[in-house]
């Protein structure tokens, strides 16, 4: 991966990984009070996450698959060793831990957007696709603007492309700066 991919991905994956600490649904992270209430996985959830935060892909890959063992459908765990398997270039393992997930919850944004990112150099038409669900499953998520905005131009599809652009600029001003990848 060339290293602009490489940049934007290190990126996206940091607002990805801090957007899943929670569940999506608006709901505030869990305080410590509130941790007693959570069950088991979803304590092991934030551990992982934690464990991610701190470069700590080893232990975080470990702790996403003991979630998995209390709970097999659990959402976040199979986006993360998506993640995970994204990272260290595993494109397959990618796909199938974020067809997992999407399996839990066919609109979960982030799965859909990152699958779309996997498959954008051997499937165009695929990501634009899952762009286009990422966006409509989460109409703020700047960066699937943006990539359904580059991925469209590429397309020649120039006027929705740059409507899209525009709204990934509009949410995160900082996106302005973002190179379209390269779909070779």
């Amino acid at each position: 991966m060339p290293r602009p991919a490489l940049a934007a991905l290190a990126l996206l994956t940091v607002v990805l990984v801090a957007g899943c600490s929670g569940d999506g649904d608006d709901k505030p992270a869990p305080t410590a009070e509130s941790s007693a209430t959570l069950s088991a996985a979803d304590r092991l959830v934030q551990t992982g996450l934690q464990q991610l935060d701190a470069g700590d892909d080893v232990k975080a890959r470990a702790t996403f698959e003991n979630v998995l063992e209390l709970d097999p459908d659990n959402v976040y765990a199979h986006y993360n060793l998506g993640l995970l398997a994204q990272e260290a270039g595993k494109q397959d393992v990618a796909i199938e831990r974020y067809d997992a997930a999407l399996a839990t919850d066919p609109a979960f944004a982030p799965a859909l957007y990152n699958k779309g990112i996997v498959l954008e150099t051997t499937d165009l038409d695929a990501s634009v696709e899952l762009y286009r669900r990422a966006v409509a499953a989460d109409p703020e998520m700047a960066a699937a603007h943006m990539r359904l905005g580059f991925a469209l131009l590429h397309l020649g599809e120039t006027e929705e492309a740059e409507e899209h652009l525009a709204t990934g600029v509009e949410l995160d001003p900082s996106m302005a700066d973002v190179e379209a990848p390269s779909y070779d």
